[in-house]
């Protein structure tokens, strides 16, 4: 199992794995009919990094994971969600810890798992 996602799983931490949308935009015009066509293949989740992440990690030889925090569900008024973030008690800044936690403890395994 890939470390974030054990990580995750043994802190009883909502978790999913699977294809991201990297994009070069957001609010345009048909943001709408372009998600819900991306999200009815299987993608999960959408940013503006993962892709070039992967790339670079691909291209170096670099292990490479992305661990995206999700700010907007899928339905919900973005405004709403990312300024409910400003207040730090929302389940944001909750994911965001989360997120973190999970990165350390994974990059702790496997630079471990490399010194055996």
């Amino acid at each position: 199992m890939h470390r974030c996602a054990e990580v995750a799983a043994e802190n009883g931490w909502p978790h999913h794995t699977g294809i991201v949308l990297s994009h070069e935009s957001f609010y345009i015009d048909n943001d709408a009919e372009i998600c819900e066509a991306w999200s009815r293949k299987g993608v999960l989740a959408s940013d503006f990094e993962t892709a070039a992440l992967f790339t670079v990690g691909r291209l170096r030889g670099v292990h490479t994971a992305s661990i995206l925090n999700n700010v907007v569900l899928w339905g919900e008024d973005s405004a709403e969600a990312v300024g409910d973030y400003s207040g730090g008690e929302s389940r944001t800044a909750l994911g965001e810890e989360r997120e973190i936690m999970t990165a350390l403890e994974a990059m702790y395994r496997f630079y471990g798992d490399l010194t055996r």
